[in-house]
């Protein structure tokens, strides 16, 4: 049997390290694995943890790409339901979308799979429709309920603004357009290319932005950090603080400066950064490590993190119940970051906050609040991931199944 992994839009390794439990699983049984990465580079997660190599059977290759526009101004537009994320990636023109309908059909052509699982891959999802079994996995962020129209991202808005109306409905006749000329039906729902003929999310309610409108459980993440046990504030650093930053993100260089500035002592990894790089960038009482680092021996021990809102990170924090200041880099974090402040031990970065002093004052009475502190802890207390086996098992229940037909 053969599988055909693909990840088309989206940042970071969530993607990828979803994928690896139902690859490490199917590989043992002899399965070919194909995975297609928008970024190859992320194939590094699929490594054999005793030999370093690839796991049996397991191939990466590049992905359909889009011309994804990089324009920090970008940021600025509104995004009020996924349409909004979608238009502003690009997924408006029908002749894009044709073109890479068609990239991808040639790719399954050339894998012939029994299944595809794909993650946050609407593309896939239309190439395999009617030819291939599909399987969807994703966070819940990427998966706005099927069947309908997109409801709101942020869960304390109601109502969306005519222009969010305006982008689902010209999405989804772009969609369309480009089905027509290949000569597929269309699709009824913009959110229907976001699923598979099965689709399964992996989200806890308290940071899934949907919880509200879906009619189907989430499934328990399989992807999230686990054997985090908190510690008692006594047995804390005094005014320790993590950083966890990618480079990329505008205001790392800020936040290292007030790092340093709030005379705490700190750690660090800075993703992409390298070790050049983290020696040259450490000292006055911050030292910057040059490999990422383990969340369960870190966390536990620290006052303080500050991150950019990454949703394996957050829970990370909350289990360690350790309080945290989150410096969204887009809306995903910004949600995450909102629906974590409802726990009282959480606290995002202030529109017009964003300058040196005002992140060292953050920072720097943060790391010493024992009233925050002891918040985190009765939120850590409070954090049930489920059972990260039974969603594994779900899904490659589902799998070969499909495969089997």
């Amino acid at each position: 049997m053969r599988v055909l992994f693909g990840w088309e839009f989206g940042a970071g390794l969530g993607h990828v390290t979803r994928f690896r439990p139902i690859a490490e699983r199917l590989s043992a049984e002899g399965w070919e694995i194909v995975c297609a990465l928008q970024e190859i580079e992320r194939g590094d997660a699929l490594a054999d943890r005793e030999t370093g190599g690839r796991l049996p059977g397991v191939s990466v290759i590049q992905a359909p790409r889009w011309n994804i526009p990089n324009d920090p101004k970008l940021r600025q537009i509104p995004t009020h339901n996924f349409a909004d994320v979608l238009k502003i990636i690009g997924y408006g023109s029908a002749t894009a979308l044709r073109h890479r309908i068609s990239a991808w059909r040639d790719l399954i052509d050339i894998v012939r799979p029994d299944v595809v699982v794909g993650d946050f891959s609407p593309t896939l999802n239309l190439a395999a429709r009617g030819r291939v079994p599909r399987i969807g996995v994703g966070n819940g962020y990427t998966t706005p309920p099927a069947g309908r129209p997109m409801p709101p991202i942020r869960p304390w808005q109601t109502e969306l603004q005519d222009f969010s109306v305006q982008n689902e409905r010209a999405l989804l006749e772009a969609v369309n357009a480009a089905l027509r000329a290949l000569g597929d039906p269309g699709v009824e729902y913009l959110a229907d290319v976001l699923h598979g003929d099965e689709t399964f999310v992996f989200s806890l309610p308290l940071v899934d932005p949907y919880a509200a409108y879906r009619t189907v459980p989430t499934l328990p993440p399989f992807n999230m950090p686990r054997g985090i046990e908190p510690r008692p504030v006594a047995e804390r650093k005094p005014r320790g603080v993590f950083l966890y930053l990618p480079r990329t993100h505008k205001l790392t260089p800020t936040a290292v400066k007030a790092v340093k500035a709030a005379k705490v002592r700190a750690q660090a990894y800075i993703s992409d950064l390298g070790p050049d790089g983290a020696r040259r960038e450490s000292g006055d009482g911050l030292t910057i490590h040059a490999k990422p680092q383990d969340f369960a021996a870190i966390l536990p021990s620290m006052r303080l993190i500050v991150h950019h809102g990454g949703l394996s990170t957050a829970v990370a924090a909350l289990l360690a119940g350790t309080p945290q200041f989150i410096l969204p880099w887009n809306l995903e974090h910004a949600v995450t970051a909102r629906r974590l402040e409802e726990t009282g031990a959480t606290v995002a970065l202030a529109a017009g906050r964003e300058d040196e002093t005002s992140l060292r004052n953050a920072i720097s009475r943060l790391s010493a609040d024992d009233a925050i502190a002891e918040r985190a802890l009765a939120a850590a207390a409070s954090v049930d991931l489920g059972d990260p086996e039974s969603g594994i098992a779900t899904v490659l229940d589902r799998v070969k199944a499909l495969a089997a037909r």
